[in-house]
């Protein structure tokens, strides 16, 4: 019994000094495989970022369109992230009337997708105690929040080079683009949840 009264004891003290004080966990780093609200946060942070793109190549012009891009973590398959992106940014310039070839002979131009940055992160804010493990009982104590934010931001940020084929002269590079969006997870009060988001179309119903 005694033993009890002092868990309990440990418990309540534990919790009354996490909740008078907030914490940041680390940022998170994206999963393998992604989920699908990560999926979702790289799709449309492409889109928003090709809102403002300008090429400056006449409609009817056939391209070849390159892509060149940074792999910073060998376990999320970055050549398929990337290749994705460069199939989207493909169908983009396809609606701006360009057509893209296959093969440098059957085309005027060279554009060279270079991918400067592409992820998303999380990162969690919160006032109120993280779940834990008893030390003396083996029961485990859940998450207790008073307040907690979790925060998923997707991000890309690329330009296009221009390149004449049949001389390889540089032509221009577009202006760098970016394209952010963000889903934000809210829990006051251990029980009441709520969701925030600046993106075009509906997302999971948890992002967490």
């Amino acid at each position: 019994m005694t033993t009890v009264k002092t868990l309990v004891v440990r418990v309540i003290c534990g919790l009354t000094l996490c909740l008078s004080s907030a914490c940041t966990q680390p940022v998170v780093k994206s999963t393998d495989p992604l989920t699908p609200t990560e999926q979702l946060l790289y799709s449309a942070a492409i889109q928003r970022g090709l809102k403002d793109l300008h090429v400056g190549i006449p409609e009817g012009t056939p391209i070849t369109l390159e892509m060149s891009g940074l792999r910073v973590d060998q376990s999320l398959h970055g050549d398929v992230i990337h290749e994705h992106m460069k199939n989207v940014v493909g169908g983009w310039l396809g609606r701006q009337g360009l057509i893209i070839r296959k093969e440098e002979k059957d085309a005027i131009y060279r554009a060279r997708l270079i991918i400067e940055s592409l992820g998303s992160t999380q990162t969690i804010r919160m006032v109120g105690m993280p779940a834990t493990n008893a030390v003396l009982l083996p029961i485990s104590i859940p998450e207790l929040a008073l307040w907690k934010s979790v925060s998923n931001q997707g991000y890309t940020r690329f330009y296009l080079d221009i390149f004449e084929i049949e001389s390889d002269r540089f032509i221009r590079s577009t202006n760098p683009q970016i394209g952010t969006v963000n889903i934000i997870n809210y829990t006051a009060f251990f029980f009441f949840k709520w969701k925030t988001t600046d993106m075009d179309f509906p997302t999971p119903m948890s992002s967490e």
